[in-house]
Parts: C-alpha cells; structure tokens; sequence
C-alpha cells in the first residue's frame, strides 16, 4: 500500500480506518502453498480477520478454515467453504453450535468428554455417526526457546490426565469415532528453530495419543494438526520468520512422522492466523490535537483502543510499538519524540509510547502498519460508545 493511496482515503474518510492489500494477503497464502510441502494442509484461523473480503482472499489461494465461533463458521460457509474444509474449534462450543455443526458436516475438534458426551447425545438425537478430532493438552509443553516446560494449566484441550477416563467413555459412545488430533500451544514465534521444536513436539504428543487411541478403540488417526504459530514483526527489533526454514524442517519431520506404521497414511495440518494476514492491513488515524505534559509531547488521535487495541498492547507479553509512517509531509523536516493516545477517558489508551516521527500537527494522517490481524474484530467496537472504524481494499 503506498502513502498517496493511504492519504486519498483520509481525506475521503473523516474518522479512523483500517485499509487492507488483497494483493499482499494472497502473495502471503501464495509463498505458503510454495514453499509447505504440497501434502500438508494449511487452515487460516478466521479469528484473526474475519471479514467475507479476507476469507475469500484466502479460500480462493487454497488455504482451509478453522473456525471458534457459530459466526466463523457461517461466514466461512457463506464465503464458499465446503464442510469437509472447515474445522470447528473452542473450549466451549454451546448445543446450537454443535447442533448447526453437526448438521452441516463441520468437522468438531473437541477439548473435553463432557463436550464428547454432549456431541454423542445430539447425534443419538439424529441417529447419524459423527467423525471428531481432540485437542490434546499435554503435562508438558515448549515456550518460545524451545525449551520443555510443565504446562501449569490451560483451558484447552483434553489434558493428558484425563485420557484414561475420555477412553472409558468413548468405548461406550455409539455414534462417535475419533479420526484426528490438534495441538496448538504458542503464538507469535519468529524463530524458525522454536516452530519446529514446537512441531516436533506436537507429533510426539500426537505419536503417543495415536497409541492409545488403536490399543483402545482400534482406530487410526487420519488428521493431525500441529499448530502453527507464526510470528510477524511488530518492531524494528523484531526479524521476520525464516518460512523457507521451518517448511524445509517440516518436510524431514512429516517424513520422519510416515516411519510410523500408524501414522503412514495420516494427512497432517498446520494452522496459520496472524501470519497470513496481519502485514496486509494497516490502521490509519488523524491527529486532533498536540500538546505538552512537562517535557512530554503528546499526540491525540481521532482513533486508539475502541478500534485497535492490540496497539495499545493488549495481547502483548511484552508492549512493543508497531511499525509507523507519518503520512503527511512538510518542509523543513524535523524530528521529535512523541506518545499518540487516542481519543478516550482511559488511561490505557496510547497508541504509541515515546517514538521519534517527524513534528506532529493537527490534521496529520498516521498509518501504523501490521494489523491486518486482530485488529478491528479483536477491539471493543462499543467502547464508550465511540465512532466505529471503516474497512478499505486496495
């Protein structure tokens, strides 16, 4: 997206919008289906962006959906998907979404017996047979160097002690049959090496649970989801993922996985969010006023937490700036360090926090770059009632 496109929509639109490359987001599915072997599927994670544009962008480049919510899944059957194309995922599916999936053909990915039971008494209801996958919670898991750590608690997935009482359940269970496992643990990785322990791991769960699901019910897993967890930078600090990297290590660990005489003919998939469509869309917002707090400069924009509150930090292990560019330009150039808070009473309202941009004026257009993913959809739209965001496409 270059700044003159950028700057036509400011002065088309009087408030805060987030403008999206379609051209970028399909490059990106592109480079993907390129590079991954071509007999790994790769699932886009609709809660990352999920307006009916983005999702047609990428089922158009081949790329599945997972869906957590009934409205996901709608929209992902709206924008074409096939059932068989789309997995269902969340902790805490109601009886209406499990009704509407069932019906549908969606394939489940439970995350406890109780949820099993449930699925079980529905399709008792419809006297039809239904195919799920497990998300697996393992006692252990591998945090951002790779390094092996016990997983203190989440509220995904079947934890692994359960699975001596899921099993006992499922052999009593008529209309259900086991055919996949998912094990997903971390986000925003950027190290190559960290994904592929990450996915190393996850085989090695999936391995083990491949065992006791053939001693116990004599199935074999057709389906295995490692994750995924691709990073994108969000600061100069940051480096991008070496994807030639991880797609080269993920080919010698599915060859690896296929010496496996139950795991030979197993279909294996990777799940992807944020990196498929964050660096496509940007957040664009005017400056209303500037002001001075001591030797503090402060800029007030006409758009912060109630639009983009992943730039206010939330969802950040640790606050970095996203990447900005001043938009507006004037003679002679000169340099300041400024914070850029948003319009609302809350305190926690800072766009940016002591960054260094050319002088800030009233009426200049800032673009900050990166948030094609949990962006508008992850923010509190009606937060103090403020004005909503647009959405553009170029």
């Amino acid at each position: 997206m270059n700044s003159q496109q950028i700057l036509d929509l400011a002065a088309k639109c009087s408030g805060p919008f987030y403008v999206y490359s379609l051209g970028k987001l399909t490059d990106r599915c592109d480079s993907l289906r390129r590079l991954i072997p071509t007999d790994i599927q790769i699932f886009y994670s609709l809660k990352a962006n999920s307006h009916p544009k983005i999702i047609t962008a990428i089922r158009s480049s081949g790329l599945l959906a997972d869906a957590s919510s009934l409205g996901e899944l709608k929209s992902a059957l709206t924008a074409g998907y096939k059932a068989d194309e789309i997995e269902f995922t969340g902790p805490g599916k109601t009886n209406a979404e499990l009704e509407f999936a069932i019906d549908a053909g969606v394939t489940l990915v439970i995350e406890s017996t109780q949820e099993l039971e449930r699925i079980e008494a529905i399709a008792h209801k419809r006297q039809l047979g239904v195919e799920v996958h497990v998300r697996l919670n393992p006692k252990l898991k591998r945090n951002q160097t790779g390094r092996e750590v016990r997983n203190e608690f989440s509220q995904f997935g079947l934890d692994e002690s359960e699975y001596p009482h899921f099993f006992r359940v499922l052999k009593e269970l008529k209309h259900i049959t086991v055919i996949g496992s998912h094990n997903h643990s971390q986000s925003q990785i950027l190290s190559a090496e960290s994904v592929l322990k990450n996915f190393s791991y996850a085989i090695e769960c999936a391995t083990q649970f491949a065992a006791l699901l053939s001693t116990e019910t004599g199935t074999k897993l057709k389906f295995i989801n490692l994750g995924g967890g691709f990073g994108v930078p969000y600061s100069e600090e940051q480096s991008p993922l070496d994807l030639k990297s991880v797609a080269k290590g993920l080919a010698s660990l599915v060859t690896e996985l296929r010496s496996n005489d139950l795991l030979q003919k197993t279909k294996v998939r990777i799940e992807l969010g944020r990196f498929i469509a964050a660096e496509a869309g940007a957040f664009v917002t005017h400056i209303l006023y500037t002001k001075h707090c001591g030797e503090h400069r402060f800029a007030i924009a006409d758009g912060g937490f109630a639009q983009g509150q992943i730039l206010c930090g939330v969802g950040q292990l640790i606050r970095r700036n996203f990447p900005i560019r001043h938009l507006t330009k004037r003679e002679p150039l000169i340099l300041e360090r400024v914070s850029i808070a948003g319009p609302s009473c809350y305190s926690a309202d800072l766009l940016a926090q002591d960054v260094e941009l050319p002088r800030l004026e009233p009426g200049d257009v800032i673009c900050f770059e990166n948030v094609g993913a949990y962006g508008l959809s992850f923010s509190p739209t009606g937060f103090l009632q403020q004005q909503q965001a647009h959405e553009f496409f170029i």
